[in-house]
């Protein structure tokens, strides 16, 4: 299964994700219209765990994202170069490596970085939903050198939290959850 991108206020299936495993109501996350697109968060068998909604801003791109079922702690986050999610027992390969449109090194703290994909870790809590607010400044969603090309681009969470230095991916590990955003 796939998770598309909504476009805020179209009414798609992403507006309602409650679910058996703790998610909550887009509603709850953002007020209509607060988000310019919106992908349903999915795990390795392709089962909805959550949402991530993402607007653009003059600065940057905001993210909002709910997420269940994931193991309690620190997780890195990151936007890669591809929006495909179908492949998740496979560990989500199709969806490419880190967005990195200025082609820089891996991580937040890196001397040589930061890749345009890089974000802040999330926090997990004991029932393993983890709910999050993330800005990432100079990066835009749409025009030249933007998230979202041709072929869109995936959010996805990893086993564990980024180091933000090492290479290639902060030594976060396999990725557990990957949202799919095209048009």
């Amino acid at each position: 299964m796939t998770a598309c991108a909504k476009k805020a206020g179209d009414g798609g299936s992403a507006a309602e994700v409650s679910n058996e495993n703790g998610a909550t109501a887009l509603s709850e996350l953002a007020p209509q219209g607060w988000a310019s697109v919106s992908a349903d968060l999915v795990d390795a068998k392709g089962a909805s765990v959550g949402i991530v909604l993402i607007r653009a801003g003059a600065a940057g791109v905001m993210m909002r994202l709910d997420a269940a079922g994931l193991t309690p702690g620190w997780h890195g986050v990151h936007f890669h170069a591809v929006g495909d999610c179908s492949d998740g027992a496979a560990g989500f390969k199709k969806a490419g490596a880190h967005f990195n449109a200025m082609k820089r090194e891996h991580g937040l703290l890196h001397e040589g970085g930061s890749e345009s994909g890089d974000l802040p870790n999330i926090f997990a809590a004991a029932d393993g939903r983890a709910r999050a607010e993330l800005f990432r400044a100079g990066l835009a969603l749409t025009g030249d050198g933007g998230l979202m090309d041709a072929d869109g681009f995936a959010v996805v969470i990893h086993a564990g939290a980024d180091d933000h230095q090492s290479q290639p991916i902060g030594g976060a590990g396999e990725r557990v959850a990957c949202a799919a955003v095209r048009e």
